[in-house]
């Protein structure tokens, strides 16, 4: 039998406040501290409306997670790597730049399903499957290539926001872009400076 609109109304009316208490609470405590009945209980619903909307806490951090990551994983499948390797940069930037801390606390939370994977490796999964393997090296070596550029990016990201954002975004795109293709020679650190060989000098496989 089909729900009707009385009841849609009413499951779509809890799917909100489930979320809306789950985003207080996370804003609160940290997200290993919530749980069900406490959830439950703030919402003023019972725990049965809970498990018709998700089977657990997991799956309702999931679901969040992935609603936020989607326009970053619609950019990975947009765009060709390393062609649009600033443009993917820029997104990344501008798109963690722009979250509230809620949402920030929210993908950076790690649920316990045993495969479960928290964002980053998600991001790294899609990229995965989308360059399994790039011309000139086997699937090993492009794994290393798209982790090298997924931690650096991370990393670089993590270390502009512990300094409060003081390099403009203008700016922290292009230098975060020379860093990750080029390393300290893209700093101009090393080239010209100890003898060793820049980036212009390195050869690719078959080249």
């Amino acid at each position: 039998m089909r729900p009707t609109a009385k009841q849609d109304l009413r499951f779509i009316k809890n799917e909100n406040l489930i979320r809306k208490t789950f985003r207080n609470m996370m804003a609160e405590t940290e997200y290993s501290k919530i749980s069900i009945k406490e959830l439950t209980e703030r919402a003023e619903i019972n725990r049965k409306t809970f498990y018709l909307h998700y089977p657990s806490l997991d799956h309702l951090l999931t679901a969040l997670q992935l609603e936020l990551m989607e326009p970053t994983l619609r950019i990975i499948s947009e765009t060709s790597f390393p062609d649009d390797v600033e443009q993917i940069i820029q997104h990344s930037f501008e798109f963690m730049a722009s979250l509230d801390p809620v949402d920030k606390k929210i993908l950076s939370s790690k649920g316990h399903f045993p495969e479960g994977l928290n964002p980053p490796d998600l991001i790294r999964e899609h990229f995965f499957r989308k360059y399994d393997c790039f011309p000139e090296y086997d699937r090993f070596e492009s794994n290393l290539i798209i982790t090298y550029f997924s931690v650096c990016l991370g990393v670089i990201y993590r270390q502009w926001e512990v300094d409060g954002h003081q390099i403009p975004l203008e700016k922290m795109v292009p230098l975060a872009t020379r860093l990750i293709l080029h390393g300290l020679d893209g700093a101009g650190l090393t080239a010209g400076q100890t003898g060793g060989t820049s980036s212009s000098d390195t050869k690719r496989p078959g080249q």
